[in-house]
């Protein structure tokens, strides 16, 4: 009978193989998830901020003084020609579809583009009524 007193140096090999396999899965779900979270809030982000810019204009164009600027509000800052910017890496323009508002038209269609990140977008539209919300 031989005498067994420890391991071999390929089972601990083995054995060490397996652990960093069951390490490098569990690092790679976190990071995987990580990326994962970070992009659903970034999203999250640039829809709140489209509520915001649709309640600007909703209040906007209740406020009567306001009524015939806002067929003909621009599109972007004017002062630089650029799209809308200052949030925090979120930068946003609003436009007027040529064909969803007609001069003499009762209602207007609005787009609201965020952009953010490497290539990411979100587009919400809003039609508004002269005649009322």
């Amino acid at each position: 009978m031989k005498n067994n007193r420890g391991q071999s140096l390929i089972e601990i090999i083995f054995s060490m193989g397996i652990v960093i396999l069951v390490l490098v899965g569990v690092v790679m779900l976190m990071v995987v998830t990580a990326k994962a979270k970070r992009i659903a809030l970034e999203r999250q982000k640039a829809i709140e901020l489209s509520q915001l810019l649709i309640e600007e204009k909703v209040n906007y164009f209740k406020d009567e003084n306001n009524m015939l600027s806002f067929w003909n509000a621009p599109s972007h800052d004017p002062v630089t020609n650029q799209p809308y910017t200052g949030f925090n890496g979120y930068s946003y323009n609003i436009t007027y579809p040529i064909d969803s508002c007609p001069g003499s038209g009762s209602s207007c269609k609005i787009v609201f583009t965020i952009t953010w990140g490497d290539d990411q977008s979100l587009s919400v539209e809003r039609v508004f009524s002269r005649k009322g919300l």
